[in-house]
């Protein structure tokens, strides 16, 4: 795409038929995620994560932004493009039900079982709601608190939604398991790795974020 040209009239955006309305949006989407990538012949070809101080780390901030634009590519919005049958929009975790975002995310008795893990290890309560953007307000205000607090609550939420949306695919595409207690360990992980990438002198170490990542960020 690169050498027939990625930008507004280059060769790459050639079709072997007309696009729909739905297609030409995404592939304006698409240009504007390549408008500021440059690659250069003499570097190595890295998927690299850089830290953001606004918005976190920038592919899991288009992962977020794809969900809330009901854009990522679950099996109802496949069906809806007719990528996919009527018969094949079953959850990739054997619950029964069609897949959508909302489900995937919240309702399937498998992968929405993982927000009670968080809230119970957070120490927040709450009951969730049916809507993906209520879900994400809710989870964020649903202690009060400071904004540190509320910052905290996003990157724990959008975290989650990246383990996922990850775990999804691998099962649908690689055939790998995982239960959801190792789901679990992957947030903690993650969210842990995410803030020492942040801060390189924060203190705490793997057993107190397990315990008490509150208390660790001195606003439990």
């Amino acid at each position: 795409m690169h050498a027939l040209g990625w930008g507004e009239e280059g060769e790459a955006w050639g079709w072997r038929r007309r696009l729909l309305v739905w297609e030409e949006d995404l592939v304006g989407e698409v240009k504007l995620l390549l408008s500021n990538v440059s690659l250069q012949a003499t570097n190595s070809d890295l998927w690299l994560w850089h830290p953001n101080s606004d918005d976190g780390y920038t592919k899991v901030s288009i992962c977020a932004w794809w969900l809330f634009r009901n854009r990522w590519s679950t099996k109802d919005n496949l069906q809806r493009r007719g990528i996919i049958s009527l018969d094949a929009q079953l959850c990739i975790s054997g619950c029964g039900q069609h897949e959508t975002t909302e489900h995937l995310i919240i309702h399937c008795l498998t992968f929405g079982s993982l927000w009670q893990l968080v809230k119970s290890w957070l120490g927040v309560y709450s009951v969730d709601h049916q809507h993906v953007m209520d879900h994400f307000h809710q989870f964020i205000y649903s202690s009060g608190g400071h904004s540190s607090r509320r910052s905290f609550l996003h990157m724990v939420w959008l975290c989650c939604i990246w383990v996922l949306w990850n775990e999804r695919n691998h099962q649908l595409f690689s055939n790998n398991v995982k239960s959801i207690m190792q789901l679990m360990e992957k947030v903690k992980i993650t969210t842990l790795s995410w803030l020492k990438a942040k801060n390189v002198f924060f203190p705490f170490g793997y057993h107190m974020w397990w315990q008490q990542p509150l208390v660790c960020l001195a606003i439990g």
